[in-house]
């Protein structure tokens, strides 16, 4: 009888301790009327008119994209006056400051292969002009992740451009002009990739990348090697080979979710999700043991820390066709492995106060400036759909802060770059990031990243830089971290 007595209450403390937990994640619906709309698909942030907060980028099937002009926290619909109110179903989008004039410009990319190729909008003081044709880009097909980076470590920013329907295409970016080297270089996969991500996975001083492919196709992994690529997946332990056909990757990201200084990969998938723990470069599925598998059609993964205690959460959302659409999910990292060979998240989705979803578009975002991550979706159903932004009012275990990785004329060239944030005087990691280098549904964004401090005392920042072999590291010690001011980290010039 006291042996069930004991039971009955250790399952009633857990079940307490998981609600206390949830309950802690809460968020509000911001301005729910003008995030109506159904039919977005990928959205992402950057602050294209300069004035120090994050404006918002969304695409549409079925609709004219909107640009969201962020005033205060306040938002207002400017595509139109801003040149970006195209009607195309459009499935990708990335900002980069492809001229480095210090403005963000943005990459657009189509649904579906047409006459009309993927459009490169310059930013000139807050309106967009199509200069596709004049950059010498001409990239047609059924368009998924772009992303601006320096691959060849030049100081300017190449595109990269993945597609369902073709070859993969890479462009370099010479003073303004691009050329197509993706024959050169063998980063061409013909595969059908939806997803792809860079950053410096074997830390060698270049960007590596990462690509989702779909309809059973194995994955790719394609290491840097001066500017040339070799898909060591297999090696790796990242292909996922032998998948069926209605199976494979779709939205792979990036962090370092057991904070022990290098960077894991999630990626969700047609069939289950894979949690990659990062091993010295070499790369171990934890999903199962960690609880983070499932089983759906999970089209987007996204990291970010809800509740700033210096552990990355992952948000995944899902969809099946037109039948009723898994639920989302949003893994709460508990900071430790669990006793199952995996680590410890818990699902609180359900716990969240706005029960909304996505099915495609999920980032993460201080857009208030107030401290804590807020959350942009975006579900393409067009009967149920809509693209929430919801408010973060959760409880805050820690203090969340931005740090701006900027060249020593202030411009935003390092997508790939690494933050890490330690406890003052020491080598205690505390929190770490990425510059963005392919996030979200098929989006790239240009904003601060995104990293956490303990409650009270001071921090030291390190941002890596990475270019033509080298990992350069920028110091800034004893920073009070400061809600809504990111940090601006100068770091050398190419």
């Amino acid at each position: 009888m006291r042996l069930m007595k004991l039971t009955v209450f250790l399952g009633c403390l857990a079940a307490a301790l998981v609600s206390a937990q949830s309950a802690a994640i809460q968020f509000e619906l911001a301005q729910p009327e003008l995030f109506a709309l159904a039919g977005a698909q990928p959205n992402a942030w950057a602050d294209f008119d300069g004035d120090g907060d994050l404006d918002l980028f969304v695409g549409f099937r079925g609709a004219a994209n909107r640009l969201y002009r962020n005033d205060a926290g306040a938002f207002t619909d400017v595509a139109s006056a801003a040149g970006l109110a195209d009607a195309t179903d459009t499935r990708a989008a990335a900002w980069g400051d492809y001229d480095a004039d210090g403005d963000a410009d943005l990459y657009v990319g189509w649904a579906a292969a047409g006459d009309d190729p993927n459009r490169i909008y310059r930013n000139d003081g807050g309106r967009f002009t199509n200069v596709t044709g004049e950059l010498g880009i001409d990239v047609r097909g059924i368009s998924r992740q772009p992303a601006w980076i320096d691959y060849d470590g030049d100081g300017d920013l190449d595109l990269f451009a993945a597609f369902r329907d073709r070859a993969n295409r890479l462009f370099r970016n010479d003073r303004g002009r691009f050329t197509d080297v993706s024959t050169d270089t063998r980063i061409d996969d013909p595969r059908k990739t939806v997803g792809a991500v860079w950053w410096d996975a074997d830390e060698d001083g270049d960007l590596d990348l990462f690509v989702a492919n779909q309809e059973g196709d194995a994955n790719g992994f394609y290491r840097n090697d001066k500017g040339r690529f070799t898909d060591v997946a297999r090696e790796a332990g990242v292909d996922a080979a032998g998948r069926p056909k209605e199976e494979g990757g779709v939205g792979p990201a990036v962090a370092d979710f057991d904070r022990d200084g290098d960077f894991d990969l999630f990626v969700a998938n047609y069939g289950a999700n894979a949690l990659y723990r990062n091993e010295k470069g070499r790369f171990t599925d934890i999903a199962a043991p960690s609880g983070v598998a499932g089983r759906a059609h999970v089209t987007t993964a996204s990291w970010g820390d809800v509740n700033a205690d210096g552990w990355p959460d992952v948000y995944t959302d899902a969809i099946v066709g037109d039948a009723a659409p898994y639920r989302d999910a949003l893994f709460v990292n508990g900071g430790k492995p669990n006793d199952r060979g995996g680590w410890q998240f818990s699902d609180v989705f359900a716990q969240i106060t706005v029960r909304a979803d996505a099915t495609h578009g999920v980032q993460w975002a201080d857009f208030d400036g107030n401290g804590t991550l807020d959350l942009a979706l975006a579900n393409n159903d067009p009967k149920a759909g809509g693209h929430p932004v919801l408010r973060n009012t959760g409880a805050q275990q820690g203090r969340l802060f931005g740090v701006r990785v900027v060249t020593s004329q202030g411009r935003a060239m390092h997508p790939g770059a690494e933050v890490r944030v330690y406890a003052a005087g020491t080598r205690t990691l505390v929190s770490s990031g990425l510059v963005d280098g392919g996030s979200g549904y098929c989006a790239q964004n240009l904003m601060p990243v995104f990293v956490a401090a303990p409650r009270s005392g001071k921090v030291d920042v390190e941002v890596t830089t990475i270019a033509r072999g080298r990992r350069d590291v920028t110091r800034v010690r004893n920073v009070e971290p400061t809600a809504g001011r990111p940090l601006m980290v100068k770091v050398p010039d190419r």
